[in-house]
């Protein structure tokens, strides 16, 4: 017969348990892989509608259930400031991830501006192919990403969703 160390308010973590069941009903929610990217090269645009940064990540899901999380930390350079900005995160440069009313929006203030900004999606692209997930920007003055010397990052993580 097993023996069975029970107590009564916790479970002492400094024991060690030998597991040979099986959970079921748990689902999803373990993280499969992550991949990174970074960016130092600056792009600049004054365009008025979206356009391609050139920052990107590629992650290749294993299962067509999975969620992917993308995350964007960028450093803007803004010239003569007083105008909107916005970002957006497009998937495989067709599918821009947030509803055209809830992208990414700056207002800045007159004069040159340094700043820095997150954008993030929740994506399911039901796919097992490699999808490609790209800052795209839109500006009425001259902008910069990443700013000066400084370097952007990306992180795109691949959630089971079973």
């Amino acid at each position: 017969m097993a023996l069975s160390k029970i107590q009564s308010e916790s479970i002492n973590l400094a024991d060690t348990f030998a597991f040979t069941g099986t959970v079921s009903g748990a689902g999803g929610g373990k993280l499969l892989q992550v991949v990174g990217n970074t960016k130092s090269t600056v792009f600049s645009t004054n365009a008025g509608s979206f356009v391609d940064s050139g920052f990107d990540v590629v992650i290749t899901p294993s299962s067509t259930s999975s969620k992917i999380y993308v995350h964007y930390d960028i450093p803007v350079y803004q010239a003569n400031g007083d105008a909107d900005f916005y970002l957006a995160i497009y998937r495989n440069d067709t599918t821009n991830l947030h509803n055209s009313s809830l992208n990414h929006f700056l207002r800045l203030d007159a004069g040159d501006q340094y700043y820095s900004t997150s954008l993030s999606a929740y994506d399911s692209p039901n796919s097992t192919s490699a999808v490609t997930y790209t800052i795209y920007v839109k500006s009425g003055h001259i902008t910069q990403t990443p700013a000066g010397n400084a370097t952007a990052t990306v992180i795109a993580m691949e959630i089971d969703g079973s």
